[in-house]
């Protein structure tokens, strides 16, 4: 008789050899299987398409391996799409899984061009493609994108704050076989802000993406076609006559040409864009004419302001001695409120009455902007004693509403210069006023001369002494040295809680780095000024930076070196959602900037520029 046991344990290895033949066929029926679709085949240079590579089943899915063409870039797009499902029927259980990988083609010269395998590693079985071809073009623009900039109000002057507008209008892309028309919402969505300069309209869209927000665009019939209109408004100032040259601000566009169908949540079919064209165009102007100031007439005070102006001085101290300091104050106010009091220039001081009178320094004056009021300020020093008066300080200007030039003269300022002071000795060493010292003589002794005064111990007193002496003096000192350690250290404290702008000034360095970490280079440099300046957060523009950097005696190497980057990171900021990113070398290169800031003279800094602080 069979023993039972050895039954039971070949019952157990039939049941395995079955479950393992059942596995084993199972894993054959999921083996993976690998789908190729390239689409589409006909593009525009800078346009890619798109290799889509469809894996379904397989547990370990590698990068694929892209060839090398001349003229082309292969990219894989980030992220894999992967989705899962489970099907139970009879009380079988199926599995299945499916994950998309996008690989982009962009052609960067036209023709065919010739795109060989891309091979994929699944579960160690190597899967790839067929060679096939696709044909590029030159993308154009017809009459898909337009920009043009026109200006608000007529007979505009070389100067003159002019408001301007830039236009930007875009054919919506309509798609008959779908019977869709995108909206102004989803097109402006295609702008591409890599290509784009927008000159003068950047510090609009910055503000705007500050806020979160966008130009809005607007639909208009034009010649019976319908188009998107975007409009963005800035202020500028002509400097030459004429038709002033947009063909700087550059637009692009990656131009929708198809849509496609994808599936959904709950089975629901969704539109999506597969294919643009890139297409840009540069402005130009529309309706504005810039004059040119006439130069009959044209006074020798004449620095290039335009508008309407007033102009006052005044003169700290008025009495002084010859060569003592004296600041003379001027001060220019804007009556319209609109003028660029930044690019103003100070009234000309360099003239034969103040030369002949006053020394004063030969570099040019920064002046300091207050609302609708610019301030220059100048130090005389009188070089004689018959001076009695500052002689009156000369500005001019073109008056747009007469059409013509006015000059403005402050009134003489009358000072009192009276000769220096001359301190005797005898009042330096203490000596009675009014008394005479009698003349002593020096009498011949061992060792040198010694004067006529009765000895005293210190004359005679052993020098042996003099180690513990500085060692008793120095452990009588110590504490007070101490105290006035702790004292310091406690008044600084104290002055960090009390003294906002001392504490924003202190705390400069760190804010700033933060700034980098998050990636902000703009908001790090700028808010580095800022905060040394004790000016209003979010408020100083790139000109106005490279005045305080300026102001604190940057040299030239510096100011180019900030103000390109910053316009640099200017372009990297703005974006349609409002979010900019910029790269690590950018920020490697904020962070080298500030560092060299950090070594500026700040405080002559904000006394040029009339800080609340000195």
């Amino acid at each position: 008789m069979e023993n039972p046991t050895v039954h039971s344990n070949r019952f157990s290895q039939l049941a395995l050899s079955i479950a393992t033949c059942v596995l084993l066929f199972a894993m054959s029926a999921i083996a993976a299987d690998v789908e190729f679709t390239l689409s589409p085949r006909e593009t525009w240079i800078g346009s890619p398409a798109i290799m889509k590579i469809v894996v379904r089943g397989g547990s370990s899915i590698a990068v694929p391996i892209l060839p090398r063409v001349e003229g082309v870039d292969f990219e894989v797009q980030a992220g894999r799409q992967t989705t899962s499902s489970m099907q139970i029927s009879n009380g079988t259980v199926t599995r299945d899984s499916t994950t998309v990988i996008n690989v982009m083609i962009t052609p960067s010269r036209a023709g065919v061009i010739t795109i060989p395998p891309i091979t994929i590693d699944v579960d160690g079985t190597k899967f790839s493609s067929k060679p096939t071809s696709i044909s590029t073009a030159v993308a154009t623009t017809g009459d898909l994108l337009q920009a043009e900039v026109f200006g608000e109000g007529v007979d505009t002057w070389v100067g003159q704050p002019l408001t301007v507008t830039l236009r930007i209008v875009v054919k919506p892309f309509q798609s008959a076989e779908h019977r869709v028309t995108l909206g102004e919402a989803d097109m402006w969505q295609f702008m591409n802000q890599d290509r784009c300069e927008f000159g003068p309209f950047t510090k609009s869209l910055n503000e705007m993406a500050q806020r979160r927000q966008r130009p809005a665009g607007r639909e208009e019939l034009i010649d019976g076609q319908s188009f998107l209109i975007y409009e963005i408004p800035a202020t500028i100032t002509p400097t030459a006559s004429g038709v002033p040259d947009f063909s700087d601000v550059l637009i692009a566009w990656n131009y929708p040409t198809a849509l496609t169908v994808q599936r959904g949540f709950f089975s629901r079919n969704n539109l999506s864009v597969s294919a643009t064209k890139p297409i840009r165009t540069s402005a130009s102007a529309s309706g504005i004419e810039v004059r040119a100031l006439p130069e009959i007439g044209q006074p020798e005070s004449f620095r290039g302001a335009v508008g309407s102006f007033t102009l006052s001085a005044t003169a700290k101290p008025i009495r002084v001695a010859v060569g003592d300091p004296i600041t003379l104050t001027v001060i220019i106010t804007d009556l319209s409120g609109t003028q660029p009091l930044d690019t103003m220039q100070p009234p000309p001081l360099a003239i034969p009455s103040l030369e002949a009178s006053f020394r004063m320094p030969t570099a040019p004056l920064a002046g300091s902007i207050e609302g609708n009021k610019k301030t220059f300020t100048q130090t005389l020093r009188p070089t004689k004693l018959d001076i009695r008066q500052i002689p009156p300080i000369e500005f001019s200007w073109f008056d747009t509403t007469t059409g013509g030039y006015r000059t403005a003269m402050t009134k003489p300022i009358d000072i009192t210069v009276v000769a220096s002071e001359h301190i005797a000795t005898d009042a330096i060493l203490g000596a009675p006023t009014g008394t005479q010292s009698p003349m002593r003589q020096l009498t011949a002794s061992e060792g040198g001369l010694t004067a006529n005064v009765a000895p005293t111990l210190a004359m005679v007193r052993d020098d042996s002494s003099s180690l513990g002496a500085f060692t008793s003096g120095a452990l009588l000192l110590a504490p007070p040295i101490a105290c006035a350690a702790l004292w310091l250290a406690r008044r600084r404290s104290d002055r960090l809680r009390s003294d906002v702008s001392f504490a924003r000034e202190q705390g400069a360095w760190s804010r700033a780095s933060k700034r980098l970490g998050s990636g902000d280079g703009f908001a790090a440099i700028v808010g580095y000024i800022a905060d040394r300046m004790n000016c209003p957060s979010g408020t100083l523009t790139r000109s106005e930076a490279r005045e305080c950097l300026s102001n604190a005696n940057a040299p030239n190497e510096l100011l180019d070196r900030v103000d390109q980057l910053l316009q640099q990171v200017e372009r990297a900021r703005f974006s349609a959602n409002g979010k900019g990113e910029i790269s690590t070398e950018i920020v490697a290169q904020a962070r080298s900037c500030i560092q060299s800031l950090d070594k500026l003279d700040w405080r002559l800094a904000r006394v040029v520029s009339g800080g609340s602080r000195s």
